[in-house]
C-alpha cells in the first residue's frame, strides 16, 4: 500500500524569503507557481498604465502606484500571494510607505492584470475574484487583442467594458482620473 505524501505548503512570509531562482513566481494556496515571462507588448501596456496612474497620483496627491508584479496577499491559510501587473493605493487607505521589503498590509484600491496570450480565462477570473475578496475596490483586466479594459468591482454585478474609443474616467476609486483606452495600447 502506498501512502501519498502531501508537500508542505509555504506561508507568504516563507515565499518572500525563499530563493526560488530566476523567473517570476506566485504563491497559490501555499504552492509556488512559476509564471511565463511576459512579452514586449505586455510590458509596453504595463508601462503606459503605470505612467497614467503615476501621473494622476503625482498631480492629485491622492495615492501612489507600483508595478512589476508587486506582491499582494489575497488569501491566508493556505496563503496566496499574487503579483498584479500594476497597482494603485489611495493615501486614505494606505499612506505611501517608505521603501521596505514587505507585502502591503491591505489590498490595493485598483489592481490591473494585462492578459497575455498564454493566460487562461479561468485563471484570470480566479485572480479577479481573489483581489475583490481581499478588499480590492476595482480590478481592471486589460485585453490587448480586443483593445479593451474590463473593470470589475463586485462579483455579483456585470463588469464595465470599455473599448478603444472609450475613456476611463468617473471612477469612484480614482476621482478626477481620465485616460483614453487607446492611450493604454498606443502610448
Amino acid at each position: 500500500m502506498s501512502i501519498a505524501s502531501n508537500p508542505r505548503l509555504m506561508t507568504a512570509e516563507e515565499f518572500l524569503q525563499a530563493d526560488l531562482g530566476d523567473g517570476q513566481f506566485e504563491l497559490v494556496r501555499g504552492e509556488v507557481v512559476r509564471l511565463s515571462p511576459p512579452l514586449y507588448e505586455h510590458g509596453f501596456i504595463c508601462s503606459n498604465l503605470t505612467f497614467h496612474l503615476g501621473s494622476y497620483a503625482r498631480r492629485t496627491g491622492f495615492g501612489h502606484t507600483a508595478s512589476n508584479d508587486t506582491s499582494v496577499q489575497t488569501q491566508r491559510g493556505p496563503d496566496t500571494v499574487r503579483g498584479p501587473d500594476v497597482l494603485f493605493f489611495s493615501n486614505a487607505r494606505w499612506p505611501k510607505p517608505k521603501p521596505a521589503a514587505v507585502i502591503p498590509p491591505i489590498a490595493p484600491d485598483v489592481a490591473v492584470e494585462v492578459v497575455s496570450p498564454g493566460d487562461r480565462r479561468g485563471e484570470i477570473e480566479a485572480k479577479v475574484g481573489e483581489y475583490l475578496a481581499a478588499g480590492t475596490l476595482a480590478v481592471w483586466v486589460v485585453y490587448p487583442r480586443k483593445r479593451s479594459v474590463v473593470i470589475h468591482r463586485d462579483p455579483e454585478s456585470p463588469p464595465d467594458v470599455l473599448k478603444d474609443g472609450d475613456a476611463i474616467d468617473d471612477q469612484p476609486e480614482l476621482p478626477g482620473f481620465r485616460c483614453l483606452v487607446s492611450e493604454i495600447f498606443d502610448g
